[in-house]
């Protein structure tokens, strides 16, 4: 198909402001190789034109979201629910995450490993979970521990 070039103007007018591969790798703090496994799976959409391929920014943030949103939902539930109860560690973990921060590179900037991330990722998502279960539910009594001046009560003997 041949294009005139003013056909070719308004046909290629929607490309700007796209991102070229390694610009694209690089918003989603993604290596370039994996990121073209990415697209070439279909994960992420883009646009091909004759041997280079084009993305936009809300096709690359709906990729984002798709991958960590639900991650962002449950920080966000955190910081704001009183109930949860978090420690300071997942506090800040939980703020990492909203300003966008990858697990790994939660767990670099933390010095702690990954797993260890993962782990209090996993607790954070167990509290939100249990806090939104029961929002009007009363806390659950604490256990009271016995000393030495408040003894446990022995039968009598026979």
């Amino acid at each position: 198909m041949v294009l005139r070039s003013n056909e070719l103007h308004r046909n290629l007018q929607h490309l700007n402001g796209m991102m070229t591969t390694h610009e694209a790798a690089k918003h989603l703090d993604l290596s370039y190789w994996h990121f073209m496994h990415l697209v070439e799976a279909g994960r992420i959409p883009g646009v091909r034109v004759v041997d280079r391929w084009l993305f936009t920014q809300d096709d690359l943030n709906d990729y984002r979201r798709s991958r960590y949103g639900q991650l962002e939902d449950m920080a966000r539930a955190a910081l704001t629910h009183p109930a949860v109860g978090l420690t300071d560690k997942q506090a800040v973990i939980c703020r990492y995450i909203l300003a966008n921060e990858r697990p790994s590179d939660i767990a670099r900037k933390l010095e702690q490993s990954r797993q260890a991330v993962h782990s209090q990722i996993a607790l954070i998502r167990e509290k939100v979970s249990r806090a939104q279960a029961a929002p009007d539910a009363p806390p659950k009594p604490q256990r009271r521990s016995r000393t030495r001046s408040n003894p446990i009560p022995l039968p009598p003997s026979l």
